[in-house]
């Protein structure tokens, strides 16, 4: 209950900034904003041409609306925010027109949530990257990352240096083929505790083992049985923990490949090309269970002495 009423403590702090300062100027890279550490648990934003909005833990919301006439008839954005309680007392609620494009106004506003003082534990973009939105070499303190764009993947790379080296979740969501060799080259992109790219990748056996992830999704027309083996290799040779899991979309040659050099201990042939395979590890007390489909291989690993072992041929459910 502490904790809780702590990080409620800290939205006011971060929307009494919002409301009561009039004057929205620009903000630069180094500025520091808040007086003290301010933890959100989560923020979504999106800007297009039919929404603006940001939110802040469900209890902070601005949105923004062009082209406005406001109460001396002067065409500005209107800026409308929202403070939600944790009692019974009704919303507070604040309209305010501004003379300033609405860009600019959402840059002011994010710039507060790249703060060096603000840690958010998960945020939620459901938008193309635009520079226009951000202010220059801040970043977000963010541990989870979510993105979904309609566009192809450097529509979202943007965002994605604008994120500190701490991230340990990223779900990516688009219509384009992720660039592998662009998105290792952020600092945190091999130290993801979860890696989940819904679309396609370039990923190729080279690039793949150069994840760390416990828990992985992706889809690739560049890797191979022997990629695919590799990874079993490494998994088993760096003891990876019970419960770590991924699903590899990729189209299956050979599955004597996929679990060559390994220890089976236990092979069932299915129906329409499945196999799946028990392996002994390394670590005497886990093993991996591998199903390869034409098209694609799954990968978990369980203790041997509880019930942690999954149903045959179940496919892990990443969340």
């Amino acid at each position: 209950m502490a904790a809780e009423s702590t990080s409620n403590d800290t939205v006011m702090d971060l929307a009494r900034r919002w409301l009561d300062i009039e004057e929205k100027t620009p903000i630069a890279t180094a500025d520091c904003l808040m007086d003290r550490p301010c933890h959100l648990k989560h923020v979504c934003w999106k800007f297009s041409d039919s929404m603006n909005e940001i939110w802040v833990d469900g209890v902070l919301g601005v949105s923004f609306t062009a082209n406005q006439t406001s109460e001396t008839g002067e065409t500005t954005t209107k800026v409308h925010y929202t403070v939600g309680t944790q009692n019974s007392e009704p919303a507070e609620k604040k309209t305010v027109y501004y003379s300033i494009e609405l860009p600019e106004l959402a840059r002011w506003h994010l710039a507060w949530l790249t703060d060096s003082n603000v840690s958010i534990d998960s945020a939620t973009i459901d938008m193309e990257f635009d520079q226009k939105y951000l202010v220059e070499k801040r970043k977000f303190k963010c541990r989870q990352v979510n993105i979904t764009v309609t566009a192809n993947y450097p529509t979202a790379h943007g965002w994605l240096l604008h994120m500190d080296r701490n991230v340990e979740s990223l779900i990516y969501r688009g219509n384009g083929i992720m660039d592998a060799n662009k998105f290792l080259q952020l600092p945190f992109a091999s130290r993801l505790h979860k890696l989940m790219i819904l679309y396609e990748s370039t990923f190729d056996d080279r690039l793949l083992v150069q994840l760390n992830a416990q828990h992985l999704q992706l889809s690739s027309d560049f890797v191979t049985d022997v990629g695919i083996n590799k990874l079993l290799h490494r998994w088993n040779d760096l003891n990876y923990p019970i419960r770590s899991e991924f699903i590899i979309y990729v189209q299956i040659e050979n599955t004597a490949d996929v679990v060559k050099k390994l220890n089976v201990i236990g092979t069932k042939d299915r129906d329409s090309g499945v196999m799946e395979y028990l392996i002994a590890m390394t670590n005497p007390t886990t093993r991996m269970r591998v199903i390869t489909r034409p098209s694609s291989v799954v990968c978990t690993i369980f203790a041997i002495d509880n019930s942690q072992a999954p149903p045959p041929l179940t496919t892990p459910t990443i969340s």
